[in-house]
């Protein structure tokens, strides 16, 4: 059973598009067992339908029983008030025996009356759901199919998914979905515990949190960090507990540098991913690639996170790619950029002409040269596909981000630059994303879980690093990356800037974080 052809079975159903082209009775039943696909008999939907018919009636005996129980409710009360007063007990035995019997009646009857409005709503929203199954119906082969709930939702998926799943098999493509959603949901529930865990453990979120200027900005930008360092931990393979231990050492380690928090906690969670490099001698050699970047002009603000970038792309000899930052810092003023491009294992003139297309592209579209056009045209850079193949989905995605984040373009070229997602595609995952995010990260505003949002879903497959080192030893020794979209940097997230509000900054404000490092433990020798 291919998805093209379930896709079009399930949009006649959803289309009521009689008559329905019939399916073999076997690719049917597996439909219906699984939950896609309603299956009645006539007689059975005759039922469900003169059950159906009720639904007006039932709702005008509600409104007449709303009335008795308001009659009686307003006897009892007129009743419990005159039983409470001064004069009801100058009347004798006889009156106050005769009201306390009429009370007890009065309160069986409002008690009763209750459980019949009870009963009747449970039925009225029974018929309700039965209405709507029963709208959906449509006559097949003498009986009746509906579409599920579960039957809406596949058929949206394959739909969004089509133009790559057409000649799937089907029960293949539900097993993808199933675990795409399980991985979304197993990352969150790791960020939830690490958020936390890593809270009081790090004083300067709660200062923000609890900050008492009035500022509400404060507590929004620490919820923010906190969750998106919570999903760069979460994507972290090995034990939660040692993984978070590794942090917050690493962390304590950064104390002394005079980077902002964004930018240390980034460092961190490099620090974190190294897995196989003791923290303290990770830190020795941050200090030093920071002293020498701050001799190159890197701002001290920035100089922990741009540090970081290049310890990360450490080579097999055990040198760091200084030299090639030093170029790419004549090509463009963002010391992020720069280092983005510092480390990727290709020609320097290659890579540079593409990301002056990718700068010249965003100055066609009116964008002034910035710090975020410099580190999406860096991450659109190093990825695999050309200006003239992610043009129109890049202006596409940057549209539809628009609704969300006033800042839109770095989160667009992350979004855009994953070759394997259509642009609908990629914009349904990160919504699916956002709802998820939604029930776990409490206090965020939607823009927010846009953000942490984009940082959870930009990677979506295995890939063999083979560009990271300039050696030959690396295609001797590979390291998997388990959804890596690109080799190493698209395991970083950048600035995203949601209505005024930075989120797991980059730029002037902190840096980039490492988003999705699944086996990355190791990779620098």
């Amino acid at each position: 059973m291919k998805c093209t052809e379930v896709r079009i079975f399930l949009s006649q159903l959803y289309d009521r598009a009689e008559p329905i082209t019939p399916v073999p009775p076997a690719d049917l039943e597996y439909l219906s067992a699984n939950g896609y696909v309603l299956t009645v008999t006539k007689d059975d939907y005759e039922k469900r339908a003169n059950d159906v018919a009720r639904l007006s009636q039932i709702i005008t005996q509600i409104d007449t029983e709303k009335t008795r129980k308001a009659q009686a409710q307003a006897a009892l009360q007129q009743d419990l008030r005159k039983e409470h007063s001064f004069l009801f007990h100058l009347e004798g035995k006889e009156k106050e025996d005769e009201l306390r019997e009429r009370i007890h009646e009065e309160t069986a009857a409002v008690s009763s009356e209750e459980s019949a409005l009870i009963s009747m709503e449970a039925k009225v929203n029974e018929l309700i759901q039965e209405k709507s199954m029963v709208d959906r119906m449509v006559a097949y082969d003498g009986g009746y199919l509906s579409l599920t709930g579960l039957g809406t939702l596949v058929f949206n998926d394959l739909s969004v998914r089509s133009y790559r799943v057409a000649d799937h098999e089907f029960p293949d493509f539900t097993a993808e979905i199933k675990a795409t959603y399980a991985e979304l949901r197993s990352i969150a529930d790791k960020t939830a515990a690490y958020v936390s865990w890593v809270r009081p453990q790090v004083p300067e979120i709660e200062d923000l949190e609890n900050s008492e200027n009035g500022d509400s900005g404060n507590g929004a930008e620490a919820r923010s960090l906190l969750w998106s360092t919570g999903i760069g931990l979460a994507k972290l393979q090995g034990n939660t507990t040692q993984i978070g231990q590794r942090f917050i050492e690493a962390l304590s380690a950064l104390r002394t540098f005079d980077s902002t928090l964004p930018n240390k906690l980034m460092a961190a969670e490099i620090m974190a991913a190294l897995s196989s490099q003791d923290v303290q001698i990770l830190g020795a050699t941050l200090r030093n690639l920071d002293e020498q970047l701050r001799h190159q002009g890197v701002p001290k603000e920035q100089s922990a996170g741009v540090a970081a970038t290049i310890m990360a792309g450490r080579r097999f000899d055990g040198t760091y790619p200084i030299g090639r930052f030093s170029q790419f810092k004549h090509l463009t003023k963002s010391s992020e950029a720069a280092s983005i491009l510092a480390i990727m294992n290709v020609p320097i003139d290659g890579l540079s002409s593409k990301f002056q297309q990718f700068r010249s592209l965003f100055n066609s579209w009116g964008y002034t040269t910035s710090e975020d056009t410099e580190i999406s045209s860096a991450f659109l850079g190093i990825g695999e596909l050309n200006p003239d193949e992610v043009e129109e989905k890049l202006k596409y995605v940057i549209e539809q981000l628009q609704n969300y984040l006033q800042y839109p373009i770095v989160a667009a070229a992350i979004l855009a630059s994953i070759p394997v997602f259509e642009a609908h595609e990629v914009l349904d995952l990160m919504e699916k994303a956002v709802t998820l995010l939604n029930g776990y990260a409490t206090g965020l505003e939607r823009s927010e879980l846009v953000a942490i949002a984009v940082r959870m879903i930009h990677g979506v497959r295995n890939e063999i690093v083979k560009e990271i080192d300039p050696t030959a030893k690396i295609t001797e020794t590979p390291v998997q990356f388990t959804y890596g979209p690109h080799p190493l940097f698209f395991w970083y997230y950048p600035v995203i800037i949601a209505h005024g509000s930075y989120h797991s900054t980059f730029s002037g404000m902190g840096g980039f974080h490492p988003a999705h490092s699944h086996g990355v433990g190791g990779f620098a020798g």
